[in-house]
């Protein structure tokens, strides 16, 4: 009796442990199912995802290049100024400025110097007696033209200075004008707001030649001057 029991036991354990066997089976499979199907899913959305990204991309690139041949099409006009510069004497000389080409109207002589000053720039008025050496020296060739700008001295004050600095060369008053070809010059030649006073500007039969920034020894613009003459000969 007893052994019977014993095998009626041993038999139980075998059955259970055999059902407990197949349902972990059942379930490993399970989670490796769900998993291979989740990694499945990843795949696509990933592939789906490049393929997205990969099709923009073709498309906007053509659109990025037609862009750059429309702006490389246009063609920018180089702008025009006119500026009148007038002294006490009621004289005057109109620039003109097209395609880079300085026509100043009034004025004989092939080269021209436009000097920016005022008279409470130490430089500037040091700059004077050298001015008017330059401009005996070359007179046949060379015109000095001095712009006063961001200058409140009076008209009274002013003429009497000219006279006192003796200074034979134009000397322009009308300091709105000055002022625009200030503006338009500093920016031509790439100077920052920062501007040292004098600035003096020089140009040969209509073309920009180089220029001077603060005091500047006569003996180096005389010596552009008679380089600028020589080429002529």
């Amino acid at each position: 009796m007893k052994t019977k029991n014993k095998f009626y036991l041993l038999l139980v354990a075998i059955i259970f442990l055999s059902t407990a066997c197949n349902e972990h089976e059942e379930k490993t499979n399970t989670i490796k199912n769900t998993n291979n199907t989740e990694e499945k899913s990843s795949l696509l959305m990933e592939n789906m995802i490049n393929s997205v990204i990969q099709d923009s991309i073709v498309t906007q690139e053509p659109k990025e290049h037609n862009s750059l041949k429309k702006t490389k099409d246009i063609k920018v006009k180089p702008k025009n100024y006119t500026f009148t510069f007038k002294n006490f004497d009621k004289k005057s000389s109109t620039l003109h400025l097209k395609n880079d080409i300085y026509e100043f109207s009034n004025i004989a002589q092939p080269i021209v110097m436009v000097n920016l000053s005022s008279t409470w720039c130490p430089p500037c008025r040091g700059e004077v007696p050298h001015l008017n050496s330059l401009q005996k020296k070359f007179k046949e060739n060379l015109f000095i033209l001095t712009a006063l700008v961001h200058d409140n001295i009076n008209d009274d004050e002013l003429k009497k200075l000219i006279v006192s600095e003796k200074a034979h060369f134009f000397v322009s008053t009308n300091q709105d004008e000055n002022e625009k070809f200030e503006k338009m010059i500093i920016k031509k030649l790439g100077i920052n707001d920062n501007l040292k006073l004098p600035l003096m500007v020089l140009f040969n039969n209509g073309k920009y030649f180089t220029h001077y920034e603060g005091s500047m020894p006569e003996e180096m613009i005389e010596s552009d001057i008679k380089q600028l003459l020589n080429k002529e000969k």
